[in-house]
C-alpha cells in the first residue's frame, strides 16, 4: 500500500511541478480572495480531465501482456530529456507571461495545454492498478490539487521563494520524471 501511495503522489508531483509556477502567476493577477476559487475551480477541472483521459488510456493497455507495461517508463524518461533539452536548447531565460483573463475556463484550457507530460505519465502507472487503487488515486490527486492551489497561492505572496524555485524548475522536473521512469521500467521487469 505505501508503495501504491508513493507511486501516486510521485506521479502527480512530477507532473505538476510546473502547476505550482503557473498557478503563482494566476494568482497573483487576482488580488480578490473571493475571485481566487475561480483558478481553483480551473485547476481541478483540468487535472480531472487529465486523469480521466489517462484512466480511458490505462484501460486501452490492459489489452498488452503484462509484462509490457513496465515498457510505458519511457514515456516519462523521454519526458524528462526533452524537458532538460528544451532548458539547455534555450537562449535565454523567458519571463512569465502575465495572463490577464483568469476565468475558469481559461485556468482549464492552460492546465491541459500545462498537462501534456501528464498524460504520458499517467496512463503506464493508471495501467497497474485495479479499480480500488484507481479510486484512491483520484483521490489522492484531489487532496494533491488542493494543496498546490494553497501552495501556490502562498507562494504567490513571496517573491524570493517564487524566483528561487523556478530557478531550479529545470532541474527537478527532469530528474523527478526520469526517477519515476526508471521506477516504472523496473516495477515492471520486476513483476
Amino acid at each position: 500500500m505505501l508503495k501504491f501511495i508513493l507511486t501516486s503522489v510521485l506521479s502527480f508531483v512530477s507532473t505538476n511541478i510546473d502547476d505550482i509556477f503557473l498557478l503563482m502567476i494566476l494568482y497573483t493577477q487576482l488580488p480578490e480572495k473571493e475571485r481566487r476559487y475561480k483558478i481553483t475551480a480551473g485547476q481541478y477541472l483540468g487535472i480531472g480531465l487529465l486523469v480521466f483521459l489517462s484512466i480511458l488510456g490505462a484501460f486501452g493497455t490492459q489489452l498488452l501482456p503484462q509484462k509490457y507495461i513496465g515498457l510505458l517508463g519511457i514515456f516519462p524518461i523521454l519526458l524528462g530529456i526533452r524537458t532538460w533539452l528544451q532548458y539547455k536548447n534555450s537562449q535565454k531565460e523567458n519571463e512569465p507571461q502575465i495572463l490577464t483573463n483568469t476565468g475558469i475556463i481559461n485556468v482549464f484550457l492552460i492546465t491541459i495545454a500545462n498537462g501534456a507530460d501528464n498524460l504520458g505519465v499517467y496512463i503506464p502507472v493508471f495501467s497497474g492498478y485495479d479499480a480500488t487503487e484507481l479510486f484512491l488515486t483520484v483521490l489522492i490527486f484531489a487532496a494533491m490539487t488542493a494543496l498546490w492551489c494553497l501552495i501556490g497561492s502562498r507562494l504567490a505572496d513571496y517573491p524570493l521563494i517564487k524566483n528561487n524555485l523556478q530557478k531550479y524548475n529545470h532541474i527537478i522536473v527532469p530528474v523527478v520524471l526520469i526517477g519515476l521512469g526508471i521506477f516504472i521500467l523496473l516495477d515492471g521487469m520486476l513483476s
